[in-house]
């Protein structure tokens, strides 16, 4: 499960800026928490099932998105995918001279059913400068270990990380490349662990992660319990869609034909790309991940979740992560959105709401709305249309643009 993750010098993110899943001490609270909140072993930490970030356009939300994408990404893939002196595509914040020539920074707190680790690392375009993992039981007063810690090509490793300590001794671990990343391809057993976290951890940012969730979508109906729970999904959002079906690598929706009488006649097929709409097609493509992450556990990260779709339609999938019933095993739901009607709908904890918003020096800030005092009858989506949060553009008079200057 997310803890935390925090990035810093990295695009908009000047500082180091940290999104928290953990439960707040809140003393007014506006929603039920029962449904929202789950623990973690005997540790007393407790967590939440999902986080929505606001802010204006350019405030720096995909950035986020886009920090957490690049650490999962660089992790997974620095040791095969990367060659030795090849450039890391990795931004530093460019607005400051200072920062402009300084590594960014990332770290996640994360656990699992056993244990949590806390794994970080700061990097540029040419080489790692420094790398960290520590580990603990999910215990009360269980004592964190440093599995390892690195500054460039200096290591100190901890005995029981016995294969990072074998390739990096064998200076098997290139410049530009984590020791993670290369433990896990040797097998060691915490590597491979964290690895898998982080395969289960789905980030979609982008359109071209849309089109890779349609080729995934598509990959998926070949199963047939699968299709028909798609199916179900589809039927969920009353999208008007009686069944799919596959037919080598396009997708047919059918749909009922009524006569005049409004009795049905028979079933019309259409090409699911040509004929749907295109709030049709993400919310078909989003219907694995949301499936998977809710039958398994996982976690699912989305920047701009509110594009195409019906308000109505993101409020049902918010609820399917918050409630007991349908995800019982913690999944969790993180995602940027415009949508101000979520925060009208008495679905999220102040702890849950999140917003970035820039400095004038074009910084981004993230923080939560939980660092406010507010009423118990306070309305969250006025209080924020009308600034008071912050996180929203300040708008000029476009009106002088169209207005034709006097002589």
């Amino acid at each position: 499960m997310i803890i935390h993750f925090t990035t810093g010098n990295f695009l908009s993110f000047k500082e180091q800026s940290t999104l928290s899943l953990a439960v707040s001490a809140l003393k007014d609270i506006q929603v039920s928490s029962e449904e929202i909140i789950f623990g973690v072993g005997s540790t007393g930490l407790s967590l939440l099932k999902s986080a929505v970030i606001y802010g204006a356009n350019a405030s720096g939300k995909s950035n986020f998105i886009k920090a957490f994408e690049f650490f999962k990404w660089y992790a997974i893939n620095s040791s095969k995918d990367i060659q030795a002196g090849e450039r890391v595509n990795i931004e530093s914040f460019r607005l400051n001279s200072l920062t402009a020539e300084e590594p960014s920074y990332f770290e996640a707190i994360f656990c699992d059913a056993e244990n949590q680790y806390r794994y970080g690392f700061e990097a540029d375009n040419s080489f790692v400068h420094t790398e960290w993992l520590y580990q603990k039981a999910n215990k009360k007063r269980a004592k964190e270990i440093e599995l390892f810690y690195r500054e460039k090509d200096n290591f100190d490793i901890h005995p029981k990380f016995t294969v990072g300590k074998e390739v990096a001794g064998k200076r098997m671990v290139r410049a530009n490349a984590l020791l993670l990343s290369v433990a896990a391809q040797f097998n060691d057993p915490r590597a491979v662990e964290i690895m898998k976290w982080l395969n289960d951890t789905t980030i979609i940012s982008g359109s071209n992660d849309e089109k890779a969730l349609w080729n995934t979508a598509i990959t998926h109906l070949d199963d047939a319990e699968m299709r028909q729970r798609i199916v179900e999904f589809s039927r969920y959002a009353d999208l008007g869609i009686d069944n799919i079906e596959k037919i080598e690598n396009s997708i047919i929706s059918k749909h009922t034909q009524y006569d005049e009488e409004g009795n049905e006649v028979k079933t019309v097929s259409f090409p699911f790309q040509k004929n749907e709409s295109e709030g049709t097609i993400k919310y078909f493509s989003l219907a694995y991940p949301i499936i998977d992450a809710l039958d398994n556990g996982k976690r699912l990260i989305i920047d701009e979740f509110d594009s195409k779709m019906h308000p109505l339609l993101t409020n049902k999938i918010i609820a399917l992560f918050n409630s007991k019933e349908t995800n019982p095993k913690n999944a969790q739901l993180i995602f940027t959105t415009h949508d101000t009607n979520l925060l009208s709908a008495n679905i999220f904890r102040r702890d849950q709401i999140w917003f970035t918003q820039k400095d004038r020096y074009g910084a981004t800030e993230l923080y939560s709305l939980a660092e406010y005092k507010v009423r118990n009858d306070a309305s969250f989506e006025k209080d924020y249309l009308s600034g008071k949060y912050g996180a929203i553009p300040i708008v000029g008079d476009l009106s002088r643009l169209f207005n034709a200057s006097e002589e």
